[in-house]
């Protein structure tokens, strides 16, 4: 993951780069130009940024711009709670941040780190949702991405139905037209977020079954055997989320079964 951060502060380009230690590659940037340039170069994963910038001019209009042309690109900011910028964190909020990170309240290496962490999520499953897209209807797509948001944990059929707002039958009716049940579709999204981990070298089976809160690298090799057919290391030759994704595809393009009615 690559952040990009427009801090002024000393103590909190400290505390942020330690977060970053290990999670991510962390660019300091000391103007709104360069924060910029990051973006539209397709230099960054997540953007850190002010309510202002070193000059004291409000950084809400660099705000807007990125979620304008780059929608994808999740945005944490960092502030210090006051009365005096309560509305502004409003403003903020309407103008497409993603996350909010307190000074001196959340800053600490744990909730920062989570923050990070969470945003980046939103942005793998927003790069991976995009290539299927098109493939599922709109209320099927939506059970997808969240799926995908929240890929780094074991979800239950009964969780995913309560976070959209529906009935966990409904979930089975939405999914019977492209013939999967909610409990593969869930594991499909583990799969897809594992097999981008797994595409770093740097990366074991094991640290990500960890990462991913699987029980034993043993129970997710069983798992990516039983869906894709194929082993953590072919996975890993064969393109890690290329791979999985493409064998994911073909199974939404599959045919489903048209039941007949006897006459």
């Amino acid at each position: 993951m690559i952040v990009a951060a427009m801090l002024w502060d000393t103590a909190s380009r400290a505390r942020l780069t330690e977060a970053a230690r290990n999670r991510a590659h962390l660019h300091l940037c000391d103007r709104p130009s360069e924060l910029r340039t990051l973006v539209e170069n397709g230099l960054t994963d997540v953007v850190v940024i002010e309510m202002e910038d070193p000059w004291g001019v409000s950084t809400l209009p660099v705000v807007r711009e990125i979620k304008a042309d780059y929608p994808s690109i999740p945005i944490v900011l960092y502030c210090a709670l006051s009365a005096s910028n309560s509305r502004d964190m409003l403003e903020f909020a309407k103008a497409g941040v993603n996350e909010l990170v307190l000074r001196d309240v959340d800053d600490v290496r744990g909730p920062l780190a989570t923050a990070l962490t969470e945003a980046g999520n939103r942005r793998s499953a927003m790069v991976i949702f995009e290539e299927i897209a098109d493939l599922v209807p709109q209320n099927v797509g939506t059970m997808i991405r969240y799926c995908l948001e929240n890929g780094r944990r074991p979800l239950t059929v009964e969780e995913v139905a309560s976070a959209l707002g529906v009935h966990r039958k409904t979930l089975v009716d939405r999914l019977s037209h492209v013939g999967m049940t909610p409990s593969a579709v869930i594991s499909w999204c583990r799969l897809l977020v594992s097999a981008k981990l797994l595409e770093d070298p740097g990366h074991t089976v094991e640290q990500v079954a960890l990462l991913l809160d699987f029980p034993s690298g043993t129970s997710m090799r069983n798992m990516v055997k039983r869906y894709t057919g194929l082993r953590t290391t072919e996975v890993r030759q064969n393109g890690g989320l290329r791979c999985v994704l493409h064998a994911f595809k073909q199974k939404l393009a599959r045919p489903v079964p048209v039941r007949r009615v006897a006459s």
